[in-house]
């Protein structure tokens, strides 16, 4: 489970808006699919959105404070019917997911990174 990462923009927002205005407007351009977990850092939110009646519908996202664009964070690991709370709690304590989240820009840079348990976040050299 996990390994390669990608961040994708999915979604600008308009300057100025509120964390919760944010959420909103994420929750209304995934149909409607709810927190379930939810950080905040002073460079970006961490959140994980899942649909009400299949907690293991869950896909991550970032906002990107500086930049008011929310990321989709997608793995290379055929978790095609999504993710759960355990998961999301898995990659916030086991993985380096933490180190990127606290520098949103870096999750775009690159063709993507390398999550492993207990290691350092690690850039991939392709795409």
């Amino acid at each position: 489970m996990f390994g390669r990462m990608k961040a994708e923009s999915i979604l600008a927002l308009k300057t100025g808006c509120s964390i919760e205005e944010a959420v909103q407007m994420l929750i209304h351009a995934t149909d409607g699919a709810q927190p379930v977990r939810w950080l905040e850092f002073p460079s970006a939110v961490l959140i994980c959105l899942a649909v009400t009646y299949d907690a293991a519908s869950g896909a991550f996202y970032l906002l990107d404070r500086k930049q008011g664009v929310w990321l989709w964070i997608d793995f290379d690991d055929e978790a095609y019917g999504g993710y759960c709370v355990d998961d999301f709690d898995r990659l916030v304590h086991d993985y380096d997911l933490l180190s990127l989240v606290e520098r949103p820009a870096l999750l775009r840079a690159g063709s993507g990174w390398i999550l492993e348990p207990g290691k350092p976040a690690e850039m991939t050299c392709h795409a």
